[in-house]
């Protein structure tokens, strides 16, 4: 049986549903279209290794694609300038805090430009789920929100495949997944992108249909969609964050069925362990296996760069960049990052930055632990904690610059605030003074 809030309508990632692009626009308003310029900036954009320098930079799409839609998306955040009051125990204080000082890096950044763009755009994405709360039903427009982001992530992901399938040479990667010989890219979406996407859109619809919020065909037809997005995909970290992530729904709806599944699991591990290592490692090299595709290498590199500036960084967003330039590795040296948000935030912002990224990440975290058991019907918002620690780890994830997945963390910020709030007011009513003088007996 479907129990949706009644003011809510159903998840969706099918992108060519134009309904529920209108339910999320018409929800969330102007806020909602700031975001899609901020989603449409990131991640409309080509991999150009020829350009001077490592990351990929491509001084065409920042100039004539990023540059004006980070501009729109402030027009739109000024239309109707208006905001709600902030609590100092609310998370969403900490990242304003953690934007500030990413924004002011800029001062002593070694690349100016980059730094201060990367930083408007984590300071406009504050203020669009800022505005967002400001009204009664913020809840409902958070996940309006969401509904956005997979819209646009989905829409990405299938364009990726489509291009595979009809074999555009940039669509295709001669790199073996999990299913396939080859794997799908796009100039805007690497496989391992892919791999990322997709298992976030699974995620979500899984975790909705466990806390009974849409219909078993419904959840079944857009898991299927997901999954046959992530068959082309060449992420293998992707599928641990699949496992791990229906583990921890399974578990928080049943703890008795969770541990059946975690002990099932680790039986089928133990029995194939050599089989799972050899799929695995596919045609991929030993060393290359061994070292992550070279992540510990770079890894390692990133602790020799912020050994050089530990307390404020090399700047917010270019830290990344100053150890691929020094690294001394042809082949490491063309990568778009270090493949880890946390590398990236230490060699961007220093031990201050860091150690107030992380502050804000576990604050999260726990909050949305205990939100998840005290309100398991935003389940779906809830789960995407564990994608952001997983990304965070073995990609950019969050707090390196703005992309979908800090748009994710700051939904399920945002959305505990709320809660919080809420369960706040619940314990601690506010009465006026007529039913003050009531309930004492003063009344006529």
């Amino acid at each position: 049986m479907e129990s949706y809030l009644s003011t809510e309508a159903p998840v969706s990632i099918y992108p060519w549903k134009l309904d529920a692009w209108r339910y999320a626009f018409r929800t969330t308003g102007i806020p909602g279209l700031a975001l899609l310029c901020l989603l449409l900036g990131t991640m409309i954009q080509y991999a150009d290794p020829s350009s001077a320098g490592p990351a990929h930079t491509s001084t065409t799409m920042l100039v004539l694609v990023r540059g004006p839609l980070c501009v729109a998306a402030f027009l739109l955040l000024l239309f109707q300038p208006r905001a709600p009051r902030l609590h100092l125990r609310d998370a969403r204080v900490v990242f304003l805090l953690f934007a500030a000082f990413y924004l002011v890096s800029t001062l002593w950044s070694t690349e100016h430009k980059g730094t201060l763009g990367k930083g408007l755009e984590i300071c406009l994405a504050g203020v669009v789920f800022w505005e967002t709360s400001r009204e009664e039903n913020a809840l409902q427009r958070v996940n309006a929100l969401r509904q956005i982001i997979l819209l646009v992530i989905s829409l990405v992901a299938v364009v990726t495949v489509c291009g595979y399938l009809v074999h555009i040479h940039a669509f295709i990667q001669n790199r073996p997944g999990i299913f396939t010989r080859t794997t799908a890219q796009a100039p805007f979406l690497s496989g391992n992108g892919l791999g990322y996407v997709s298992s976030a859109l699974f995620l979500v619809v899984f975790a909705e249909w466990q806390a009974n919020r849409l219909a078993r065909g419904t959840a079944f037809c857009q898991m299927a969609y997901a999954m046959f997005l992530f068959a082309f995909a060449a992420s293998r970290t992707s599928f641990a964050i699949l496992i791990l992530s229906v583990i921890f729904v399974v578990a928080r709806k049943s703890g008795t069925l969770g541990a059946v599944l975690t002990a099932i699991l680790f039986a089928l591990g133990l029995a194939f362990q050599d089989q799972i290592m050899v799929a695995l490692q596919g045609k991929e090299a030993t060393s290359d296996f061994t070292t992550l595709s070279g992540r510990t290498v770079m890894w390692t590199a990133a602790i020799r760069q912020w050994q050089q500036h530990p307390v404020l960084g090399a700047g917010g967003g270019v830290g990344g960049k100053e150890t691929l330039k020094h690294i001394g590795d042809i082949y490491l040296q063309t990568a778009s990052s270090l493949h880890n948000g946390f590398m990236e935030l230490l060699t961007g912002l220093g031990a201050i930055g860091f150690g107030l990224g992380i502050y804000l990440l576990i604050l999260v975290t726990l909050r949305t632990w205990q939100a998840w058991r005290d309100h398991p019907e935003y389940a779906g918002i809830y789960v995407l904690i564990i994608h952001v620690w997983m990304t965070t780890v073995m990609s950019t994830g969050v707090l390196g610059w703005m992309g979908y997945e800090m748009a994710f963390f700051l939904c399920i910020l945002t959305n505990v605030d709320l809660v919080r709030r809420q369960s706040v007011r619940t314990y601690y009513p506010v009465f006026s003074v007529t039913q003050l003088s009531e309930q004492a007996g003063f009344a006529k």
